[in-house]
């Protein structure tokens, strides 16, 4: 029986295609690395401000706010005063700058439900002059804004009598030490500085802690009974 002739085998074309690829690939030049794959991280990430904040610490300072009108001066971007403002009766978010309150505005618009949104009043005031009425507010809080008022004693006898008879005032400040974030050492008010302010100026200690926080402390006065 005569044997069958072998036909020629055909090469796949994929293969045919992989193989001219292979060898053109080996005279190209290698692509360039990037260096920034070999980069390292940075070690320390910055701190959030609500894990060193601990806003909840500083509410429980300020006891029972409910039904009450707080004073939140120096109220930034609004930190705390959006967080007063659904529990409190009302919160006046005081600045001296103006390009702020109006920030303020639009914050309370964008962070607070529009039913909450009349509890917070962004109010403008002086340098000198907290702008607040008599027997207006039960608490006054001040959050990293002390050490940056001129004629502190002065200051704090303008708000003594803003406050309700039964009012405390708040202050949260920088601890007088090298911290890892906050503004220089020298800038800040040492503890008993202010404790001494306070005296000066009327007030009732209540409670000075300065553990409680890591980079700050946080002081509470009330008026001093009469």
């Amino acid at each position: 029986m005569p044997s069958k002739s072998r036909l020629p085998m055909r090469v796949p074309a994929i293969l045919l295609f992989l193989a001219l690829y292979l060898a053109a690939c080996q005279d190209a030049p290698p692509p360039p690395v990037d260096e920034r794959l070999y980069e390292k991280e940075p070690s320390e990430k910055p701190i959030e401000r609500l894990v060193w904040q601990k806003p909840g610490a500083v509410l429980d300072a300020m006891g029972d706010i409910r039904e009450k009108v707080i004073a939140d001066i120096g109220a930034g971007e609004g930190f705390f005063a959006t967080r007063l403002a659904p529990i409190a009766d009302r919160v006046i978010a005081i600045e001296i700058n103006d390009s702020i309150v109006e920030q303020l505005k639009v914050i309370r618009e964008l962070e607070l439900p529009k039913e909450l949104q009349v509890r917070l009043e962004p109010r403008l005031a002086r340098e000198d002059d907290p702008m607040l009425e008599n027997g207006e507010v039960d608490i006054i809080l001040l959050v990293n804004t002390f050490m940056y008022i001129d004629n502190q004693v002065a200051y704090l006898k303008k708000l003594y009598p803003a406050l309700r008879p039964d009012g405390r005032i708040v202050i949260v400040d920088w601890k007088k030490r090298n911290t890892a974030i906050g503004p220089d050492k020298e800038d800040r008010v040492a503890l008993g500085s202010l404790e001494d302010m306070l005296t000066a100026a009327g007030f009732h200690l209540v409670s000075s802690d300065d553990i409680t926080l890591e980079f700050q402390y946080i002081v509470v006065a009330d008026k001093l009974l009469k």
